[in-house]
């Protein structure tokens, strides 16, 4: 039954209604009148027959009251002058039947009911009518006259045939007067049902529908196409959310991505090609620090507003990343439309931004790729232009970069090299040098170096100056750090143990393997599971440390460092960012002076003057100097005419294998010795 329901339109059902209701109120309204009019009658005619009665019953009184019979027969017998009576009959007062004329069986029953119901006369076509003989103002008998009221019942039928033909002509005819209501009543829902399917199959929210009146269909209209409203409201708040940047109002990567992707499927219109540029506030972390969020955040409004406005009207500038802005711009394939964007943009920061009180000096990076020479999807397009940001960062702030194929390379290598790194240990791939450390005074090897170095199954030994960054970068840095450690002790150690004289190890340590927790305690954990006496380990430490870094916070793991009895020594001194409070502040007990001071120091006189100032120096803060790079008997003369105390470099020995550099050490050792035997027989 449901289901039928449901194919029933709201069109029939307002026919079915509208028809069933004019039947009803016909047959009720003329059903109420023909039974009214025929009541009117059957109570006339009864009237009438109750006089008649009357007459008779006083006629027959005295003969009753006697119980004559024959007498009260002969009286009836004038009934059938009565126009309709068919049958009448007397009782006694006991109930007795003293005498009957006419059709008495079809009667119900000897007694007749004084007031028969009205449907009771209609089904029976009669109408009984009992009245009491009086005699001397006692009853001494009943009269009971039946008189037929065919006619009375045909012409009552006739009108309720009437009246259900009249019922029916009536729904007719208010069906076919329904249509025009019908169809205004359902012409706005059915093109509200036709607008729901069209939302439903196309979600088109644009076309709102128009009322055509002001009662509940066009209050329903209204109130879809105010729900349509909001629901386009909604969806235009969720497009922005969706493809937009709520802080700068600009596109953002979802938006930026698939523009990019239209631009590439689409490049032509005088243009074989497109570029993309990438832009990166420098050091913007430090806005954020220092003045706080809201700051960085008019930062990043400002510079959103400066770059949409001078990539041009042409160009699409999103917001990409958190400090990130990426422009496309067209090009025609010689790069000056892109560089001259780069040139625009860069610019426009040369003057500083005032927010608040403040006024920042602000410098943007740019990477930049060109479509489709580069790259002919979105995905790669994204990867050229990080890298070449990458690129830009690293020439400094301020500066440009444009993808080239070998950056791709360099970064599927550090990629492998990344995860090598992460098996390298378990593999044993990883080998530790020794490079002889020779005191000038002494002719003495009296430390080594440990070097790393990695003979990867593919690409064979990797430099150092590659992988340690790779491993800095992908957090192996503290295992790979803390195995040459251990290597480096365990194999001073053994030299000590097989009777060799007491020579240091040097440890290159990271600033982030330093700065991890725990740092102190692994190095004593090492110290003592090796043996090594804790003054024989070196740990050598970059200037980097001190880049972005507190001098008491690198001061507080130095002292813990000293404490354990290790010796320290700053490496590569004077490529970095030291100075000289730092080298008066913190306990460093060497000072190694990097190569680049070293070399053709004895053919430079600049040069050699600026090394005697350091060894000067050093010694007088009272720390030992190490001469790092060399090479010939040139450099090595110079510096010991300046007073240096050890000397390292491929002059006097080259990084080897324990075993060799153990030889290599003794051999030193016994030519410098024979040196120093020869010349004090000359001397003497």
């Amino acid at each position: 039954m449901k289901k039928l329901n449901r194919k029933i339109s709201i069109g029939r059902r307002i026919a079915i209604l509208v028809s069933s209701a004019v039947v009803v109120t016909v047959l009720c309204v003329s059903g109420v009148m023909a039974v009214y009019q025929a009541q009117q009658n059957t109570t006339m005619k009864r009237q009438a027959i109750e006089g008649t009665a009357y007459v008779f019953a006083s006629a027959v009184a005295d003969h009753v009251e006697g119980q004559r019979t024959h007498e009260i027969r002969t009286v009836l017998r004038s009934v059938d002058r009565v126009p309709g009576v068919i049958s009448a009959s007397v009782y006694s007062a006991a109930g007795k039947l003293l005498g009957s004329l006419g059709q008495r069986a079809i009667l119900k029953s000897e007694t007749v009911s004084s007031d028969p119901g009205f449907w009771e006369m209609m089904s029976t076509a009669t109408i009984p009518v009992s009245v009491d003989i009086i005699k001397n103002a006692k009853p001494v008998g009943t009269l009971v006259l039946v008189t037929d009221i065919s006619d009375l019942r045909s012409s009552f039928f006739k009108t309720m045939g009437v009246v259900f033909a009249a019922a029916l002509l009536a729904a007719t005819a208010g069906v076919i007067s329904s249509v025009p209501l019908q169809r205004r009543i359902t012409r706005p829902i059915i093109r509200l049902t036709n607008s729901m399917r069209s939302l439903k199959d196309n979600r088109d929210y644009e076309t709102d529908l128009q009322a055509e009146g002001n009662d509940e269909t066009g209050v329903m209209v209204d109130t879809f196409n105010s729900l349509i409203s909001d629901i386009r409201f909604r969806d235009q708040s969720l497009q922005k959310l969706a493809y937009y940047d709520p802080l700068t109002g600009l596109p953002n990567r979802t938006n930026f991505q698939r523009t990019l992707q239209q631009r590439l499927d689409n490049i032509g219109g005088g243009y074989d090609s497109i570029a993309v540029i990438l832009f990166n506030i420098d050091t913007f972390h430090t806005f954020n620090d220092a003045f706080g969020h809201s700051i960085g955040d008019a930062v990043l409004m400002n510079v959103a507003a400066l770059i949409k406005e001078h990539a041009g009207p042409a160009a699409m500038t999103a917001r990409v990343g958190g400090d990130e802005f990426a422009v496309i711009v067209d090009e025609n394939g010689t790069g000056q439309h892109v560089e001259a964007a780069i040139a625009r943009i860069q610019s426009a920061f040369y003057q500083p931004i005032h927010i608040l009180d403040f006024e920042l000096h602000l410098t943007i990076s740019a990477g930049a790729t060109v479509l489709p020479r580069d790259s002919k999807t979105v995905s790669d397009t994204l990867r050229h232009i990080d890298l070449a940001s990458n690129a830009a960062k690293k020439l400094g702030p301020g500066r440009a970069s444009f993808f080239t194929a070998d950056m791709d390379e360099v970064v599927k290598r550090e990629t492998d090299l990344g995860q090598g790194l992460r098996t390298a240990i378990s593999n044993q791939e990883l080998e530790v040098h020794y490079q002889p450390q020779y005191h000038i005074e002494s002719g003495s090897v009296v430390g080594f170096e440990a070097l790393l170095r990695w003979k990867h199954p593919q690409f064979g030994y990797v430099s150092p100056a590659v992988f340690i960054p790779v491993a800095e970068k992908g957090g192996t840095i503290g295992i790979i750090g803390d195995w040459i450690m251990e290597e480096s002790c365990r194999q001073a150690k053994a030299w000590l143990d097989a009777g060799e004289m007491r020579r240091t190890v040097a440890v290159n340590v990271s600033p982030a393997q330093m700065l991890q927790s725990g740092f102190v305690r692994k190095v004593g954990h090492c110290l003592e599971r090796t043996g090594l006496p804790h003054e024989l380990l070196c740990i050598e430490l970059t200037e980097s440390l001190f880049l972005g870094r507190s001098l008491a916070s690198v001061r507080n793991i130095l002292d813990e460092l000293h404490g354990l009895g290790v010796t320290l020594a700053l490496d590569d001194f004077g490529t970095g960012y030291s100075s000289l409070a730092y080298l008066a502040q913190l306990p460093f007990d060497k000072l190694k002076i990097d190569r680049s001071f070293v070399s053709s120091a004895h053919t430079a006189p600049r040069r050699r003057e600026i090394l005697h100032s350091i060894i000067t120096m050093a010694h007088s803060l009272g720390m030992e100097v190490v001469a790092e790079g060399a090479e010939t008997e040139g450099e090595i003369e110079v510096l010991r005419q300046l007073d240096a105390d050890q000397i390292q470099g491929y002059g006097i020995a080259r990084p080897e294998v324990p075993a060799n550099a153990l030889a290599t050490a003794n051999r030193i050792e016994a030519t410098s010795k024979a040196k120093r035997n020869s010349s004090a027989n000359l001397a003497s």
